[in-house]
């Protein structure tokens, strides 16, 4: 089987140039002008350009598409083909995502606040933070967004050597003086990698319908 990596970014190009293996599968980019009736695995992370002719191909061929980016039609689509939707490929940040979809519910009498940074670069929304603030009950649109180095680097704590390649989010929970926070912080590409590997590899090893999935099914099931 064939394993098509789609998109031609920073995630895209690490996922790429990783040392990616699977039994008795080829990983390729993804080329405009591919054309075949082979079933196959499409792992998309780009900005959406290649996303309609990515989506055709699996309807056509009964393919599977790991979607990695957020703020596509990817993400509103009844899909009647295999569909994983992916905000996050950090495992770890994942498994407390699962968590908050399942018991967030517990905490909708208390103050709340989400913060979330990732590199200037970044001009897609904030999936996971949306993801977050979702399973808390939580307005979107009052989640703080930093976007700015000199704030990442000496308030966030962010090093330097990761400013344009970090995912970094903050959850406080208030009850009158008492605090829970919830902070996680990914630095580089290699966390996701790992985890774009797990998730080829539960998608390989178990059987999926021709329909939507949240990456945190998968997380539920124990698939990765």
């Amino acid at each position: 089987m064939k394993i098509f990596i789609a998109g031609s970014g920073k995630l895209a190009t690490a996922i790429l140039s990783a040392p990616l293996s699977f039994p008795s599968c080829d990983v390729l980019k993804w080329e405009t002008d591919y054309a075949t009736n082979e079933k196959a695995i499409i792992v998309h992370a780009g900005s959406g350009r290649q996303l309609d002719e990515c989506i055709e191909f699996c309807k056509k061929t009964g393919s599977l598409l790991i979607e990695l980016s957020t703020g596509l039609v990817t993400e509103s689509m009844a899909a009647d083909f295999t569909l994983i939707i992916c905000p996050n490929t950090s495992i770890l940040l994942l498994k407390t995502m699962n968590m908050l979809k399942l018991y967030g519910h517990y905490f909708s009498k208390n103050n709340i606040s989400i913060i979330e940074s990732h590199q200037s670069a970044k001009k897609s929304v904030p999936g996971t933070a949306y993801n977050l603030a979702h399973s808390l009950n939580f307005p979107s649109a009052e989640i703080k967004s930093i976007r700015e180095a000199g704030t990442q680097l000496n308030e966030v704590g962010i090093p330097a050597e990761y400013l344009d390649k970090h995912a970094y989010h903050k959850i406080i929970i208030e009850d009158g003086p008492d605090q829970v926070i919830i902070e996680t912080k990914v630095l580089g590409h290699d966390s996701y990698v790992n985890g774009v590997k797990k998730i080829i590899n539960a998608v390989l090893e178990n059987s999926f319908e021709r329909r939507k999935y949240d990456v945190l099914e998968l997380i539920d099931r124990n698939m990765l």
